[in-house]
């Protein structure tokens, strides 16, 4: 996965809820733009909690993909 890929799914308009999946096959709900943050760098890319309370790091090299929901939030 490339950076401007995560970043053109997050700044999409309207915006689509997508799950992150990684190499180790787990998936992280991404319901709006505002729970998910990419680095500066593009390296790494956080992922609130659905919740709200916690998060997830993740490399940007172990996302494999992006799976988008159907519904515009």
């Amino acid at each position: 996965m490339t950076k401007d890929v995560i970043a053109e799914q997050i700044n999409s308009a309207p915006f689509l809820p997508f799950s992150v999946r990684t190499t180790d096959g787990r998936a992280y709900f991404v319901p709006s733009p505002d729970y998910i943050h990419l680095s500066p760098s593009g390296r790494v890319v956080t992922v609130w909690t659905h919740e709200g309370d916690g998060i997830k790091i993740l490399d940007v090299a172990l996302i494999t993909e992006l799976e988008t929901s159907e519904k515009p939030s």
